[in-house]
């Protein structure tokens, strides 16, 4: 073989291994971004399955929604809201209305919900609940319901046994139900 040629094979040989090399690099990159891009998005948003009927009839049992995590640090819970909450005690989520901040108080009379003794006008739940004394919400924590307010179908802070949730507990803030999709309706200002 001449010295050209084989000069000549050198040369393909280092420009193939400089391709291998950049293109790998540029994979590399690829999936770092793309890796990132994913971490960012599984942090801020979600989709969480509605299991139950605690929620009717704003959201059903099987029910996919859309999760606002990232808002948890940027937004001060607020009446209505609907979020997502992790009861640490149970070992599970559940989702439920925020009906009172820290501070608040909350009672239930003739099936009427009033927090810092006005009537919140409610547009979307069932059944009426039982009454209830009034009660201080404390500091750092939450009053929630169902929007399903038949006795017994709502596990929420009605009862004594749920109690109040921490603010902290929140995972997330429902934004609009997927499957089926439609928004969901907040309590109108008290």
């Amino acid at each position: 073989m001449g010295a050209t040629k084989i000069e000549e094979q050198n040369t393909l040989e280092e420009k193939s291994t400089k391709t291998f090399s950049q293109s790998l690099s540029e994979w590399l990159k690829f999936f770092l971004i793309l890796s990132v891009l994913l971490v960012i998005l599984l942090n801020t948003v979600g989709l969480t399955k509605v299991s139950g009927f605690s929620m009717y009839p704003t959201l059903n049992d099987g029910d996919v929604v859309l999760v606002n995590k990232f808002a948890r640090f940027t937004h001060d819970p607020q009446l209505g809201d609907v979020a997502i909450m992790r009861l640490e005690s149970e070992g599970f989520d559940v989702v439920k209305r925020i009906i009172g901040v820290p501070g608040d108080t909350v009672f239930i009379k003739k099936g009427i919900i009033y927090v810092n003794n006005e009537p919140v006008p409610e547009i979307s739940t069932n059944g009426t609940s039982e009454d209830m004394e009034k009660i201080t919400v404390p500091k750092n924590d939450l009053f929630v319901v169902g929007d399903n307010r038949e006795p017994g179908i709502s596990y929420d802070s009605r009862s004594k046994d749920f109690g109040f949730i921490p603010i902290k507990d929140i995972k997330g803030y429902v934004l609009i139900s997927i499957l089926p999709i439609h928004k969901i309706a907040k309590p109108l200002k008290v």
